[in-house]
């Protein structure tokens, strides 16, 4: 992505964007698009609080991993090259899920770890996929056409999928991550006037809050030793961010 800006850069563009449109219509109907889209807004920077304090742990975490660099890197290879043959769909469909989770669990049990580990696995998952995200929230603030937003969502949440696996066993969130890839690519297959709407500005903002509420959510359960959360805690937590957002209490803030 060129000219890279932080989220938060980007963000306070979107925002005066948003706020200075606002100043100058009259319709009732304009002036409440605009109003959701703001709130997206905030949503999408509550969020983008959430996984920077997610990298902090995680580096933290990282920290405490006994790296035997060359080693384990040539280990790490192995393992990836050997989970990469695993099978799994584009399309969701969790009994193929649950089946490509066993296999995956079963690779992993088996593998010859000596050098590098299963944890290492993990680490390299979480950096990778936040700095998915990372870039993912500066271009919703600052794309003007989404269509290609609402592919690479799509394209990391496939991703997320086919890794989430390396954390346990992860099928709630796999129920909680496929709605939302399926959602973001039936939008990526809208009229391209509708990628220049405010409407999907909104719903590109839900559905990446989504999905990095999900990652976030899960991950941390990982670093501090918890069992992961269900699809009801998941469900949960992600309202519990939004409200937080209304009504003003979500530490961003």
């Amino acid at each position: 992505m060129s000219n890279f800006l932080s989220p938060a850069a980007a963000y306070l563009n979107r925002r005066n964007e948003l706020l200075a449109e606002r100043a100058v219509v009259q319709s009732p109907v304009v002036i409440q698009t605009i109003n959701k889209a703001l709130l997206a807004s905030e949503i999408a920077m509550a969020t983008f609080h959430d996984l920077e304090s997610l990298n902090t742990l995680q580096q933290r975490k990282a920290r405490l991993i006994d790296w035997h660099e060359t080693q384990s890197q040539q280990e790490l290879q192995n393992f990836e090259l050997l989970s990469n043959r695993l099978s799994l769909p584009e399309e969701a469909d969790e009994q193929a899920y649950l089946g490509y989770q066993h296999d995956f669990t079963r690779l992993a049990d088996s593998f010859p770890w000596q050098k590098a580990s299963l944890q290492m696995v993990q680490n390299d998952l979480f950096s990778t996929t936040f700095n998915l995200w990372l870039e993912t929230l500066e271009e919703l603030f600052s794309a003007q056409n989404r269509k290609p937003l609402f592919i690479r969502i799509e394209k990391i949440l496939a991703f997320s999928i086919s890794k989430i696996p390396v954390l346990g066993e992860a099928v709630d969130a796999y129920r909680q991550l496929a709605p939302v890839m399926t959602a973001s690519h039936e939008k990526a297959r809208s009229s391209d006037d509708y990628f220049r709407t405010l409407e999907s500005y909104t719903e590109a903002a839900n559905l990446c809050c989504r999905g990095i509420l999900i990652f976030c959510f899960t991950t941390e359960a990982v670093l501090r030793g918890r069992k992961l959360p269900t699809e009801a805690i998941l469900a949960d937590k992600i309202k519990g961010h939004y409200d937080s957002v209304i009504d003003g209490t979500h530490p961003y803030f």
